[in-house]
């Protein structure tokens, strides 16, 4: 999986909705204070992900912070 490829070679640290929500806690809420905490945000575009509603917000979410603060966080890898 890429997320533990990430984590385990590179050192970097995953935000995943498994592991990391709060159970009871509103998830977009945390999709978006994880968005506004992320160093970088990597969208994985898939099929899949063009098919989940949550997916769609949080690539609207960081798309706009990047251009509200023009610090270019977001990457977009085309699967």
């Amino acid at each position: 999986e890429i997320a533990d490829f990430l984590e385990e070679e590179r050192g970097y640290r995953c935000c995943m909705h498994n592991r990391d929500f709060e159970p009871g806690k509103r998830i977009l809420q945390q999709m978006g204070e994880s968005i506004e905490g992320s160093r970088r945000v990597l969208c994985f575009l898939s099929p899949q992900f063009l098919d989940s509603r949550y997916c769609i917000w949080e690539f609207r979410q960081a798309y706009e912070a990047d251009e509200m603060r023009g610090n270019r966080r977001l990457a977009i890898i085309v699967m």
